[in-house]
């Protein structure tokens, strides 16, 4: 258990610094992310979650409002690993004393973050880089370029950062909605774990050429 906890505590740190760029996201991402949680403790009667999840919500929606839209703030690698560290361990603590809940569940209230951090690790193996080394071929930054020269214009990255963010935000949402919905099926929500990793792999995947038809 202990190098699966180390895995998972690293790996969702990690995730959230890595969907970090553009305003707004990660830490929309950290808001949803905990409000799920508490209600999934709500709903396995872990009333302590419950307050810890909801005032640490509410502690990052304070710094959103000064980071949306145009970035006065930002969260940097400190807040971004400090976001995805405790709300892990929220999970693991929710786990240890809600044996109900499914650890898929879980997962999927977290999946946004953790399901960049395995495309980027499988996408730099396939180029032989090394797995830590940065690009710019995230979701939102393929998304963000695609508002620019498909919609926007060429130098309206003003705008472009922030409209990303909202663009994604129903894909962001989807997975923790179904989560809590599924905090108890374990099998339901492992399967809904493998369909949304499918359609986010499937999705990235199709995007380039759905932007070069947008240009033509």
């Amino acid at each position: 258990g202990i190098p699966i906890t180390l895995l998972v505590t690293v790996g969702v740190s990690n995730g959230f610094n890595l969907i970090d760029g553009v305003n707004g996201l990660a830490s929309m991402t950290a808001i949803v992310a905990a409000v799920a949680l508490s209600e999934i403790a709500a709903l396995a009667g872990y009333t302590d979650m419950v307050h810890l999840a909801m005032m640490f919500a509410a502690g990052i929606f304070g710094f959103f409002l000064m980071n949306y839209p145009f970035g006065p703030i930002f969260l940097g690698d400190a807040g971004a690993y400090t976001i995805g560290f405790v709300l892990s361990w929220f999970g693991i603590a929710v786990l240890i004393n809600a044996p109900d809940v499914s650890p898929w569940a879980l997962l999927l209230i977290l999946f946004w973050p953790v399901a960049d951090t395995m495309l980027a690790i499988y996408r730099r193996s396939r180029s032989n880089k090394d797995v830590s080394a940065p690009d710019r071929l995230h979701v939102h930054q393929m998304v963000m370029r695609a508002l620019e020269i498909c919609i926007l214009g060429r130098n309206r990255r003003q705008i472009a950062n922030p409209l990303t963010t909202l663009v994604l935000l129903p894909f962001v949402v989807a997975p923790p909605i179904t989560g809590v919905l599924l905090w108890n099926k374990n099998q339901n929500a492992f399967l809904a774990v493998a369909v949304f990793g499918v359609l986010f792999f499937a999705s990235y995947a199709a995007a380039p050429s759905l932007i070069r038809r947008l240009r033509r």
